[in-house]
């Protein structure tokens, strides 16, 4: 999503980039909960209560601010930086699931994400003084939006098993867009460069429409500090599809660092040998 979401602010007005971010997002989901629909053989559909649109609500506050912040951050910085500080959220998420959700991290995790985020750092171009050309504002807009995407990790792990997870991405992504409303002023629409409708809507599905639902239905299953710790091989996953589709070679320390990183991932997640008495 990196990639897009700086060609799309680059292009216009921040704002305008996250409106079209949510609509399509949101109507891209939209169509998967019909599909749901049409598929069950019996009811009436998704069946959404309180609970649903409550936590709807609360993934769409965060949505909204964690995308505005980024868009604001990444105007004074490179997507490598920004995926380095977006990053952050593995440590908020760990620390908030362990408060509410007491899910307690153990040692292997901690070392685990601290080699993953080093080998982030080398990959992304960082270390060896990247850091200085990037603003303070900047760099506390980035981490405050990482701070809202661990609160959609967290969230989604407390209520997973009681919501349904399609329909109620479906609901917060509308919430949101009818939030931005309330925000910002009617644009418009015809004035908004053809470029940044192109690129926001590449970075609406790849990101809060198929990134954040798989990552929600991941939380069925894995805690939500394994699931933002798993997100960091995303940098590295992008290494091979760049090379086959714009013939970009990776240089030695992106090679290097997404070893690393592949390490520290493994870490916390290599089974350990049990004792039976």
């Amino acid at each position: 999503m990196a990639v897009p979401w700086k060609l799309t602010n680059e292009a216009g007005d921040p704002s305008h980039s996250v409106l079209i971010l949510l609509v399509v997002a949101a109507t891209g989901n939209t169509l998967l909960s019909g599909g749901q629909w049409l598929r069950r053989e019996s009811g009436l559909g998704l069946k959404l209560g309180r609970i649903d649109l409550a936590v709807a609500s609360l993934l769409a506050t965060f949505t909204l601010l964690g995308n505005h912040l980024a868009a604001l951050a990444i105007r004074d910085m490179s997507p490598s930086m920004m995926t380095l500080l977006l990053r952050a959220d593995l440590f908020f998420t760990a620390i908030v699931a362990w408060v509410l959700l007491r899910e307690r991290p153990d040692g292997r995790f901690w070392v685990g994400a601290l080699v993953a985020m080093g080998g982030l750092a080398v990959l992304q171009g960082v270390v060896g003084g990247g850091v200085s050309n990037v603003s303070l504002i900047a760099t506390g807009t980035a981490i405050a939006s990482a701070a809202c995407f661990s609160g959609l990790a967290v969230t989604t792990r407390a209520f997973v098993h009681r919501i349904d997870v399609v329909g109620v991405n479906s609901i917060r992504l509308w919430i949101a867009v009818g939030l931005w409303f309330v925000f910002n002023p009617v644009p418009d629409f015809a004035a908004i460069p053809r470029d940044q409708i192109v690129f926001a809507a590449l970075a609406a599905i790849v990101g809060p429409f198929l990134g954040r639902l798989t990552l929600m239905l991941s939380s069925r299953y894995i805690e939500a500090r394994l699931s933002s710790l798993a997100m960091l091989s995303a940098p590295v996953l992008t290494l091979v599809p760049a090379y086959v589709f714009l013939s970009d070679w990776p240089l030695d320390h992106q090679l290097i660092g997404g070893a690393i990183m592949l390490a520290g991932i493994a870490i916390p997640l290599w089974p350990t040998r049990s004792t039976s008495v």
